[in-house]
């Protein structure tokens, strides 16, 4: 495969002087060559109108200012958010050595709805799979071109790379009940995915793509956003399979309901002063900075869920996984060996152990799952086996096995690599550790060997191979068998590649036992 791409790429794009460029939708997209030409970037795709002023707490309008020439050489400002993510990456370079400046300062604003397209070649007839990322960031920050995903190498695999924006926090998940009833009213930011889906079915294959094999892959809240789409009649016929990295459990427990959304609506005009008459009206007019600085004090600690809003939605996605078919699509679905232990504070103790356990895993005999954790001399590796098992671990296994019992294909995998740097040996597989090895964009400051290299290529590849047949097996990687009960098997990302049993069964056995009952 990876042959046959490199040729592609020099057929379509060698001798090339002038700018890769696109007619869509009456505009003339003039994008740039990357990577020696093998690339054709298209950055900064607008794929509706700007959701500002009265178009804010709006589902996402068709683009009408359009030009007759638009240049898309570079990123869109990311969707408007709190620094926390941005924090987190500059933390993580001073940690592995490296300078806070590592990372940019980020631009934000609510003009935001774009999508950004890697592809190796413009033939219309190529039919290449497309695969679309969504970022994480538990819905409220995050960007669709973090450094990590960049997707120029990964577009070398011989597929489109596409990620796309949508809104965040308060500007995409929030409702007012001044909202009309004959429009959408909540889950902003999942109908802004929609759109961007509807925007690539109807011109990806002027880039070399294939509409009828488009995968979506994210990571986190992103993983999360996949699975709510899976099962929203909205997004029914524009994706075939999807990719779950590091997140199964939306519904769990509960999930917002409209009246929730309106009432925090209702909140934010009250904290800003607003009158209760026309709040709505006047909500749209209080400056996005603003906005989302008093916002971000009354509801900093908020997990943005989506809304059952009788529209998108009309039940948690929990109960969908159960009382629902998965529309004949396919699912990758897995989870990192250390998810939470670098959010565990150092000085953690076995009673914060209990307290934390008894808060997240409602529903569950967590005296017995302390039990089956209190072998660690760690305390801090305790609460992360509890919280990896509980919120990603188990709840995906309890994904993929709900899938194969009613026929449809899953399979999962478990990433256990842990960097060969002195701190990476003290954060292990950490949430979000994955992304370089599917995007190949390994940052500068952490130690990349021959082992990662490695891994990189025989995920590329199954990544790859599934958005391009639904099957991740393609004959040149270690084979990779189905979670199928009993006996479930996942493929182990590591040191190693291989088969194995599914990791932690006695927890995830208390949490079978809590969705059985």
């Amino acid at each position: 495969m990876r042959n046959f791409v490199v040729v592609l790429a020099v057929l379509t794009f060698s001798g090339c002087d002038r700018a890769p460029a696109v007619n869509v939708d009456d505009e003339n997209l003039a994008g740039m060559y990357v990577e020696d030409g093998k690339v054709a970037a298209f950055l900064g795709v607008p794929f509706a109108e700007p959701p500002v002023g009265d178009l804010r707490w709006r589902a996402p309008q068709p683009l009408v200012t359009k030009v007759e020439h638009r240049d898309v050489t570079e990123f869109a400002p990311a969707c408007m958010q709190t620094m926390r993510i941005l924090d987190w990456y500059r933390w993580m370079a001073e940690q592995f050595g490296d300078s806070a400046d590592y990372y940019d300062d980020l631009e934000i604003s609510e003009d935001c709805l774009y999508l950004n397209i890697w592809t190796p070649t413009l033939a219309t007839d190529a039919k290449l799979p497309v695969m679309v990322w969504i970022h994480g960031g538990s819905n409220k920050s995050g960007w669709s071109y973090e450094r990590n995903y960049y997707g120029h190498k990964l577009a070398q695999e011989g597929v489109i790379v596409v990620s796309v924006a949508y809104r965040q926090g308060p500007f995409g998940f929030l409702s007012h009940p001044d909202l009309p009833n004959d429009e959408p009213r909540a889950n902003f930011g999942y109908w802004d995915l929609i759109a961007s889906l509807q925007w690539i079915q109807r011109n990806i294959e002027q880039f070399g793509g294939d509409p009828s094999r488009v995968m979506l892959f994210g990571e986190s809240a992103g993983a999360e956003n996949v699975l709510v789409l899976m099962f929203a009649d909205a997004a029914k016929d524009l994706f075939h399979r999807g990719v779950m990295q590091s997140s199964a459990g939306f519904g769990l427990v509960r999930m917002s309901t409209l009246a929730d959304e309106q009432l925090r609506g209702r909140e934010l005009a009250n904290l800003l002063g607003l009158p209760e008459d026309n709040s709505l009206e006047a909500l749209r007019q209080v400056p996005a900075d603003k906005l989302l600085e008093v916002y971000d004090q009354l509801f900093s600690s908020y997990y943005h869920s989506p809304a059952i809003d009788g529209e998108l939605l009309f039940e948690s996605t929990w109960d969908s996984i159960h009382n629902q078919d998965f529309g004949g699509r396919q699912l990758m679905i897995g989870s990192n060996y250390h998810e939470w232990y670098a959010k565990a504070p150092e000085d953690t103790t076995w009673d914060d152990v209990s307290r934390k356990a008894a808060e997240l895993i409602e529903g569950i005999d967590y005296e017995s799952a302390i039990d089956i954790v209190s072998e660690e001399s760690d305390p801090r590796r305790a609460m992360d086996r509890l919280i990896t098992a509980v919120s990603m671990l188990c709840a995906s296994q309890h994904v993929a096995a709900t899938m194969t019992a009613s026929g449809s294909d899953a399979w999962m995998y478990h990433f256990t690599r842990i960097r060969e740097d002195e701190f990476g040996a003290t954060i292990g597989a950490y949430h979000g550790v994955e992304y370089p090895y599917i995007f190949a964009t390994h940052d500068s400051y952490m130690t990349t060997n021959a082992t990662d290299l490695a891994l990189e290529d025989i995920m590329q590849s199954y990544w790859v191979q599934f958005a391009a047949t639904g099957d991740p097996n393609s004959g040149e990687t270690p084979d990779w068998p189905q979670f199928k009960a009993p006996g479930p098997l996942v493929q182990n990302l590591g040191d190693e590649v291989f088969t194995k049993p599914a990791p932690e069964p006695e927890l995830c056995a208390l949490f079978e036992s809590r969705n059985t009952e």
